[in-house]
């Protein structure tokens, strides 16, 4: 009854005429009587059947003889990257012209001392810029005061930088973007060392290389001291990265402009104590030289001298030179 009311008038009629002509040819085909009980239950049983069968197939007649399908509206799909088309990332403060890079690298080699290997010190040297700002009342810095806080940041990053250069892992180290106040390893504290080692060599084999913070003068250099297989036969290697302010150019932000104003800043990594070659040379006896300058020189080249195109390209992107002075803003 619930379907036949959901059907149109035509189409109710069409399905109980169908199913009486269609009972009538079965009781036909097998003789039996068409009066009584029986004949009534025999009746019913098949044309139940016969009904459904002939509805289930035969559902178009209804549907030809009733209204039109119903056609379901158009739904259209959300887009899930909507709030990623409307992301717009906005600069502290835009970018500015660089200063030209200058990139200079040099290695001298070292004698060893009462019948140590013989070491390298390797010089790297870059400049970098970043966009001033001022006016704000968090805008209080000297030059100086920012390239301290931006050797913190690189000295930080230098090591996370090796670690993605060499695809190697870095263990014992603390949480990214946190500076020098994340907690690295310190010799003070007699603290075990952080180590880049290869994922196909875990402890206890001996790591590629470990660090551990030996300090930073105010004003001065960032030091790690240096151990694994790569300082094998030394006890002094250490690495230091400093930064030196080189002045502000550019025009200065007015009341109408932003400004082309920036700060200069020299950028230098210093590695020193570091074995021209790995103890198994020295029981070779010959060739140690042959592979500092074929394997270990380019090697360490090349990773500085990205760490240094790195810096000079991306600095500007995330940090300002917030000095004091300017007009004041609010």
């Amino acid at each position: 009854d619930a379907a036949e009311a959901s059907l149109p008038a035509c189409a109710t009629w069409r399905r109980r005429e169908l199913s009486a002509v269609f009972i009538a040819a079965i009781l036909q085909a097998h003789g039996l009587p068409r009066s009584g009980l029986y004949s009534q239950t025999v009746t019913l049983a098949i044309g139940l059947s016969g009904g459904a069968i002939l509805l289930g197939a035969c559902p178009q007649h209804i549907v030809c003889q009733g209204a039109p399908p119903v056609q379901k509206p158009d739904v259209k799909e959300e887009d899930d990257d909507d709030d990623d088309d409307e992301f717009s990332f906005e600069f502290a403060k835009p970018p500015v012209a660089p200063a030209d890079i200058n990139l200079q690298f040099s290695s001298r080699i070292f004698p060893g001392v009462e019948g140590a290997r013989p070491t390298v010190e390797i010089l790297t040297a870059s400049t970098f810029s970043l966009p001033v700002e001022r006016g704000w009342p968090r805008d209080k810095n000297s030059p100086e005061d920012v390239a301290a806080s931006m050797r913190d940041v690189l000295a930080d990053r230098l090591p996370r930088f090796a670690q993605e250069f060499w695809q190697l892992e870095l263990v014992g180290a603390p949480p990214a973007f946190r500076g020098l106040r994340g907690g690295w390893p310190k010799v003070s504290e007699g603290a075990t060392a952080a180590a880049l080692r290869w994922s196909w060599l875990p402890a206890p084999f001996p790591p590629l290389l470990t660090l551990r913070l030996l300090g930073s003068e105010e004003g001065g250099a960032v030091r790690f001291e240096l151990g694994g297989l790569a300082c094998a036969g030394s006890a002094s290697a250490c690495i230091s990265i400093s930064c030196a302010p080189l002045g502000v150019s550019g025009a200065p932000a007015t009341a109408e402009s932003e400004g082309e104003e920036r700060l200069d800043v020299r950028l230098t990594t210093q590695l020193s104590g570091f074995p021209v070659a790995g103890r198994a040379w020295g029981f070779v006896g010959c060739g140690g030289s042959w592979w500092h300058e074929s394997v270990r020189l380019p090697a360490i080249r090349k990773v500085l001298e990205g760490f240094h195109s790195m810096t000079a390209e991306n600095m500007m992107l995330f940090y300002v030179a917030a000095l004091q002075g300017g007009p004041a803003r609010s």
